[in-house]
């Protein structure tokens, strides 16, 4: 949606440039970067992974993050063997006033 296309995996050249941009996250929102650990697994089309895993953040309680992190790891794990590490990161923008 931004235009921006993924550059080189972090770590292969040190000195690759990636592209970056500022979006505004709206009140409620939460924003979720995860490694190919929670999505990727043999088999599965990654774009229908990213799907359920949108759908899952979609649908759920963002309340609280612990618990959000957890049902989105224990979904993870529970849906295919995983044969990759799983790091997830969730966060939600702050008002301040």
């Amino acid at each position: 949606p931004l235009g921006l296309f993924p550059g080189l995996l972090l770590g292969i050249d040190p000195d690759a440039d990636y592209p970056t941009a500022e979006i505004s996250l709206p009140p409620g929102a939460v924003l979720a970067l995860y490694t190919d650990g929670l999505v990727e697994h043999p088999g599965t089309d990654i774009d229908d992974a990213i799907a359920d895993l949108a759908d899952q953040l979609a649908a759920a309680d963002p309340g609280d993050l612990d618990a959000l992190a957890d049902n989105l790891i224990h979904h993870a794990e529970h849906t295919a063997p995983r044969h990759d590490d799983i790091a997830l990161l969730l966060m939600r923008p702050q008002n301040h006033p």
